[in-house]
């Protein structure tokens, strides 16, 4: 099986390739030689084949709609064996890229529904092995000034700093699983913050932060509890008031213990696992504390 860390053990730099893949039909092509990672000494191969189908994708060499090669032929058009093959295309699958049409094959999943890494939560198959696709769907945004612990985290004790909370469907196929509200500094990231909702369904917070800032997640710290879910949580996922759940609590920060982002992510007794990676983040009164200012 493969781990969110594995998924972000390498940070490559593809070419420019928008000009070389639009002079000639994709299927006329090879796209390994274009898309393949410049800097991928030491990595998985699957890991490898993975970043160069994220970035033919995102390039357009395949379309949302277009068939997706079948396992044998992208064993055809790359050095890897099957069993590599395999594993990359299922995390494709996992992270909402290309979707599975029974007896129809494999096809580009639209941009909305594809969420890349790196993962801040993740849900397992009844195998314990295979991640189960994620999508969200923004359902609210407001300014929050009220008091509480991701006050404490994101404002670092300024008094009254207005700060953002944006609520989502978190959904494993078409089952709704979760109810996730997600807080940041709009300052910080007004991106995020300006956004229309409809373009942040689907989308990978960590992943916008990293691309936009640079700032890759260095820490992800979790805290679960069982008990009462809030009102609203109950509400969103059609519960009755008062039924028992899991909250999990989630910090992240990044470069230089810079905090990012505090979720709460809602959830009843039944759904399926969920998978938190490992982080060497530690807990401070309910909150991953920063690092000193060196």
């Amino acid at each position: 099986s493969w781990t969110v860390n594995e998924i972000g053990a390498i940070k490559v730099r593809h070419g420019k390739s928008n000009a070389v893949s639009s002079q000639a039909p994709a299927r006329a092509r090879n796209f390994f030689p274009i898309y393949r990672p410049r800097a991928d000494a030491g990595a998985p191969k699957y890991l490898i084949l993975r970043e160069a189908l994220v970035a033919a994708i995102g390039d357009g060499w395949w379309k949302s709609g277009d068939r997706f090669p079948t396992e044998v032929e992208l064993t055809r058009m790359t050095p890897y064996s099957l069993g590599t093959v395999q594993r990359a295309i299922q995390m494709l699958v996992a992270e909402g890229f290309v979707t599975r049409k029974h007896r129809s094959g494999s096809f580009v999943a639209p941009a909305y529904r594809r969420i890349g890494g790196p993962w801040l939560f993740r849900f397992l198959d009844a195998d314990g092995r295979t991640f189960l696709p994620i999508f969200t769907k923004v359902t609210g945004r407001r300014r929050v000034a009220a008091r509480g612990p991701w006050h404490e985290w994101l404002a670092q004790g300024a008094a009254g700093k207005p700060l953002l909370c944006i609520d989502r469907q978190i959904r494993v196929g078409r089952k709704l699983v979760a109810f996730n509200q997600v807080y940041i500094d709009p300052e910080a990231y007004p991106y995020i913050a300006k956004a229309a909702p409809r373009a942040l369904d689907g989308a990978n917070f960590a992943q916008l932060v990293e691309e936009a800032n640079g700032l890759p997640i260095s820490k992800i710290a979790h805290l679960a509890s069982c008990g009462a879910l809030p009102e609203a949580a109950c509400k969103a996922l059609g519960l009755v008031r008062g039924t028992h759940g899991m909250t999990v609590e989630i910090a992240a920060s990044a470069g230089n213990s810079r905090p990012v982002s505090y979720q709460q992510l809602h959830m009843a007794s039944s759904q399926p696992r969920i998978y938190i990676s490992q982080s060497s983040g530690e807990w401070h009164g309910g909150m991953q504390a920063p690092a000193p200012e060196s």
